[in-house]
């Protein structure tokens, strides 16, 4: 019987995402969760692999149809030897076998890989990368990194953990990042960064209308609450978000210094967020560039939108086959 389908699940730092992909890129029935969000990884490897059962169930699939189970996960991978390094997303992974953990219990080989990676490919094979040779994926989500395109085919780098762009220190001294570290750019251009700068306005006693939106104790505040404050012209609201487009603009402007791709990609929930953050990223971009390499490249916006986890951790299991 011939596999022609794979299953991309999409682990994120508040979701898991599932879906069956056929070649061409079409999801022919998807699954989602919030289950497992800041839980321990014996909570999301037993979600992952409820996901994994549903979309069996929904689909009526033959396993015996399915090449393998593409796995996304957000933080720093190993694809070659299967382990989660660690994650700033979610909470007590340190080099946990991943990978043969989850084929153990399914009965079906997994890959794994870092989902910045994963979303790189599925704009590549499916979405607005097709037809490039150099191209980067950018997230702007809960956390913020590349995936990189070169010469055609994903690099990953020596362990693995190539593309963590968010982990590099943009403000020495500056606030603590969710990795350990102290000012780096993901401490501001993430849904993490965010978060932390309304607490740290908050805390100073600064007047604004977030803080009457706190979510419970400890809980991050999410990005779209900043948003609906900015636009009901709070202006604290208005300050964090230019702040973290700000940072998230001087991170395109190190891809295009550093690796000169054709186009980069960006997506995630806070391009959703649209001009409050777009703006000063494309400013800050612009301002951080040297002028010769402004029109070197293009930036667009993701094709595949909120599939693009699972699109892409198909993509890595055709691309893997073929």
């Amino acid at each position: 019987m011939s596999k022609q389908y794979a299953i991309g699940i999409d682990v994120g730092g508040t979701k898991i995402a599932a879906g069956l992909v056929d070649r061409a890129g079409q999801i022919l029935c998807r699954y989602t969760t919030r289950a497992h969000a800041q839980q321990q990884p014996s909570f999301v490897i037993e979600t992952i692999v409820q996901t994994y059962r549903a979309i069996l169930h929904q689909s009526g699939i033959d396993p015996a149809q399915i090449s393998a189970v593409g796995l996304g996960f957000p933080g720093n991978t190993n694809a070659r030897t299967g382990l989660v390094l660690g994650s700033s997303n979610l909470p007590a992974w340190d080099h946990f076998p991943l990978r043969d953990t989850v084929a153990a219990q399914v009965g079906l080989p997994v890959m794994l890989e870092n989902d910045a990676n994963l979303c790189a490919l599925g704009e590549h094979r499916f979405g607005a990368g097709r037809g490039t040779q150099h191209m980067c994926y950018v997230t702007f989500s809960t956390g913020y990194g590349i995936g990189m395109i070169i010469n055609g085919q994903l690099y990953a780098g020596h362990t693995g953990t190539a593309g963590e762009l968010g982990h590099v220190v943009i403000n020495i001294g500056g606030p603590p990042c969710s990795c350990g570290k102290l000012g780096c750019i993901m401490a501001y251009a993430s849904g993490i960064g965010i978060s932390r700068m309304v607490y740290e306005k908050v805390d100073a006693g600064v007047e604004t209308l977030l803080r009457e939106q706190l979510p419970a104790p400890g809980q991050r505040v999410a990005a779209e609450t900043v948003a609906l404050a900015a636009q009901q012209g709070d202006p604290v609201a208005s300050e964090i978000l230019r702040v973290a487009g700000y940072y998230a603009g001087v991170g395109l402007s190190m891809i295009v210094q550093i690796l000169n791709p054709e186009v980069i990609v960006i997506g995630g929930g806070l391009v959703n967020i649209g001009p409050l953050v777009w703006e000063p990223a494309l400013a800050a971009m612009h301002e951080h560039t040297q002028p010769e390499l402004w029109d070197s490249v293009r930036i667009m916006p993701w094709q595949l939108g909120d599939d693009l986890g699972i699109l892409g951790a198909a993509a890595n299991v055709f691309a893997e086959i073929e």
